[in-house]
């Protein structure tokens, strides 16, 4: 694997841990129906990750496929949603890893 194609298995990794420590933090702090919305934009970027496993565990998960940064654009506007809905649990710390991840994304050729 080169290093463009790691590029995006680290965003990858990045992105889960993200919804993760959102989803974790979010639970105290927002009311039921805005962790519904939260939840469901979460899994979205799961879904996303998924999809992008699968790619990688075929070797199709490469930096240079217009089709797999589009996947990437997808999750990233997922993640920003994610961001939105849990705004008010995201502190500093959390909002800095989601810029270094729309930061990393690749864009096509």
């Amino acid at each position: 694997m080169d290093e463009e194609n790691a590029l995006l298995t680290k965003l990858m990794l990045q992105a889960e841990v993200f919804c993760a420590q959102v989803e974790a933090v979010s639970k105290k702090d927002l009311s039921l129906s805005d962790m519904h919305a939260l939840n469901l934009k979460i899994n979205q970027c799961r879904g996303e990750l998924v999809h992008l496993q699968e790619l990688y565990e075929t070797d199709n998960l490469t930096i240079n496929d217009p089709a797999v940064c589009a996947d990437f654009r997808r999750l990233v506007m997922s993640l920003l949603w994610v961001n939105f809905l849990g705004r008010s649990s995201i502190d500093f710390k959390l909002f800095r890893k989601l810029v270094q991840i729309e930061s990393g994304l690749p864009t096509s050729s």
